[in-house]
């Protein structure tokens, strides 16, 4: 690796953690600089202001999760195999980074349009062929009838909320690091269960 791709490869670790730990507005081009060892104007000449930097960390930040996310609802597998995948994807991806989901949540809802500008120049939309999974399944009286975003929604929901939430979990439980970190790993077992115990279909006698 050369030194130049080995030093921007260093400042954008440095920028993702300060970033991740500031937001957009709390952070300092001097803090960044700092965390990764070189001087502001090196910093500078790399990523030219904050905003650049930013928009780099926050990109790299929401590939790591969609794309993989819409990969494995396109996949030719079971509804039921792709639930557990999906969970153990998000468990797995925020294992390795805690803080990245509350990170993207707060700012995409802090800049709406640079989200939405995102979505649109990267064509992320919902593959039809989980939709049309789910609605045969529904036909075939497999499941509930339940759309498939909102049956998206439910399986996310369950997987995102007690990392972003982690301190009120935390506190609410009474749970250490080891504990919480325990947690997720029995709901990487419990939340495709109780999904599929959800939507299972039951002919009403």
């Amino acid at each position: 690796m050369s030194v130049e791709k080995e030093t921007e490869e260093k400042i954008f670790e440095a920028a993702r953690t300060v970033f991740q730990k500031s937001g957009f507005e709390g952070a300092r081009m001097q803090e960044i600089a700092d965390t990764a060892n070189i001087n502001k104007s090196m910093l500078h000449y790399y990523y030219r202001n904050k905003d650049n930097l930013f928009f780099e960390v926050f990109k790299a930040g929401v590939k790591k999760i969609v794309p993989q996310l819409l990969a494995i609802l396109d996949k030719d597998i079971d509804l039921k195999t792709k639930i557990g995948e999906i969970v153990e994807f998000y468990y797995l991806t925020f294992k390795e980074d805690p803080q990245l989901p509350a990170f993207i949540i707060y700012e995409m809802n802090q800049n709406t349009t640079r989200f939405k500008s995102f979505v649109k120049d990267h064509g992320i939309v919902l593959p039809q062929s989980y939709i049309d999974q789910v609605n045969t399944a529904i036909q075939a009286k497999l499941i509930k009838n339940i759309p498939p975003k909102q049956l998206l929604m439910n399986i996310v929901s369950l997987c995102l909320m007690p990392i972003v939430a982690k301190n009120m979990v935390q506190m609410l439980f009474q749970f250490d690091d080891d504990n919480f970190q325990n947690f997720l790993n029995e709901r990487r077992q419990i939340i495709p269960e109780f999904i599929l115990a959800g939507i299972e279909y039951k002919e009403v006698k």
